[in-house]
């Protein structure tokens, strides 16, 4: 967190921000307050649970604002928002694009879990095919097919608005960084590039070519860029100036500015919606509030829109079984238990020596007395990365499990630098370039995911009874007692 602070005055409350005045525009409506909503990584979170407020209240709020004010309201996502759980994942986000078409989207930036299922499956949303259509954007300025500056079909690097007579351009961009944080195959045909000069250069057609009054960042940018890259763009003047940013993928949830540019991010899976409203005179702002909204502090967020959950709810009844059998949680178990849990599946389902997990490919945790579903179950293992193991080196295994936390039924002290190791893990690790897994011998590759065999095992304990129990699983082998 000490990077956030290179980048904020960090705060939950609203900020009030001058901003420096320019020319007076020709011509304009009104004096108003332009409120610009803000959603970022929702990872298909459409349900009410474990503290996400769900799309049918989120969507009461929007549809509300958007319907009272709609010359003032614009609403903006900040990626990743399809792929994360199950109720998204089984129709590769067509409900969840369906749903921001229905709360008014105006548009998104393509994240690093839009390249999961394959890009295509998610631009087929925006292009002209036999998939649904979606009626918003999807912008990415820095994407490019590998070798070319030519952008995917279905994203676009910008887009325009009208709000009051005002003209407001959005450049999207994903971080530099994040081809690392997708499986190498999925991103082979395509590039990241550093986003800052295609984001100056785009603000400067906006202004130039579209009379761009406002010039706005959607960024999906990582933790180790989000400094240098916010900065660089913050600090921009003239036509190359930015006027606001929203950026996202860390899941923080914080608002602030950086070299003066106001600059928002609003949790993950729906736990906030981000509001930045700014305060418009003779087409300048002039003042800037940010917060991000809980229900506590917009009482539209306490409900449900009727036809979102309907919906909703219609999507869940086509998928029932998996929402249908639960477990009651015997104890509380950690992403840490999680990830040492389903690497020990790993080994014993290949017959392996060694499974190991990475910490990231673990999404959530169990209280105690929690009910489980396979939906539940999904959300800690939402990645549909199959299994695959490979024999290597003890050392080349010692390297593997430094790099990503647990391996299962073993210690470091007992693996042999020198002798060979059956090792079981998850594609995305396989193909990783830190390791050397995929040059290893007798490679194989079983089909099953993560979630397969998670569902796997429960299905066994509902058929012994009506608790989840994970600890004393003799199966498996005694998990430590982590905190």
């Amino acid at each position: 967190m000490k990077k956030l602070l290179l980048l904020f005055t960090a705060s939950l409350t609203p900020f009030l921000l001058m901003a420096c005045e320019g020319e007076p525009s020709e011509s304009y409506d009104e004096d108003f307050t332009l409120n610009i909503y803000y959603l970022p990584d929702l990872h298909g979170a459409l349900l009410e649970e474990d503290g996400d407020m769900g799309m049918a209240r989120i969507g009461n709020l929007l549809i509300d604002e958007k319907e009272k004010n709609p010359e003032s309201t614009l609403i903006f996502g900040g990626g990743d928002m399809l792929q994360g759980a199950l109720i998204s994942n089984r129709d590769y986000g067509e409900t969840t694009t369906k749903i921001m078409d229905e709360v008014g989207f105006d548009a998104t930036v393509v994240g690093n879990h839009e390249f999961d299922w394959g890009l295509e499956n998610v631009t087929r949303y925006y292009t002209e095919s036999d998939a649904y259509q979606a009626d918003h954007s999807f912008l990415a300025a820095n994407i490019f097919y590998e070798g070319t500056e030519e952008i995917p079909e279905g994203i676009e690097p910008y887009d325009t608005f009208e709000r009051n007579g005002l003209t407001i351009g959005v450049v999207g961009a994903v971080g530099y960084d994040q081809e690392s944080s997708i499986i190498p195959e999925m991103v082979e045909d395509y590039t990241f590039e550093d986003p800052v000069p295609y984001v100056q250069d785009h603000a400067q057609t906006l202004r130039n070519d579209y009379d761009a009054d406002l010039v706005m960042f959607l960024s999906h940018d990582g933790m180790d860029t989000v400094v240098d890259t916010n900065q660089r763009l913050g600090s921009g003047e003239g036509d190359e100036a930015i006027d606001a940013i929203f950026y996202a993928h860390t899941h923080w949830t914080d608002a602030g500015y950086v070299e003066g540019t106001p600059a928002i991010i609003s949790g993950s899976s729906g736990s906030h919606v981000g509001l930045m409203s700014l305060d418009i005179e003779a087409g300048d702002i002039v003042e800037t509030r940010m917060n991000n909204l809980g229900p506590t502090d917009d009482n539209r967020l306490m409900f449900p829109d009727s036809n979102v959950q309907s919906i909703i709810e219609d999507h869940k009844a086509s998928m029932s079984e998996y929402f249908e059998e639960s477990l009651t949680s015997d104890d509380a178990y950690s992403q840490g238990n999680l990830t040492e849990w389903i690497a020990r599946l790993m080994k014993r389902s290949t017959g392996a020596d060694i499974g190991i997990q990475n910490n990231g490919g673990t999404r959530d945790n169990f209280s105690s007395g929690a009910e489980i579903t396979p939906s539940r179950l999904y959300d800690v293992f939402p990645f549909d990365n199959t299994i695959a193991t490979s024999d290597v080196s003890g050392a080349e295994a010692l390297d593997l499990i430094d790099n990503n936390g647990y391996a299962a039924n073993i210690t470091v002290s007992d693996i042999d630098p020198n002798e060979t190791y059956t090792v079981a893990t998850n594609s995305y690790v396989f193909q990783s370039s830190y390791n050397e897994l995929d040059n290893g011998d007798n490679i194989t590759e079983s089909g099953s995911t993560l979630f397969d065999l998670a569902l796997e095992k429960f299905n066994t304990l509902d058929s012994e009874g009506d608790t989840f129990r994970l600890r004393d699983d003799p199966s498996i082998g005694l998990l430590p007692e982590w905190e």
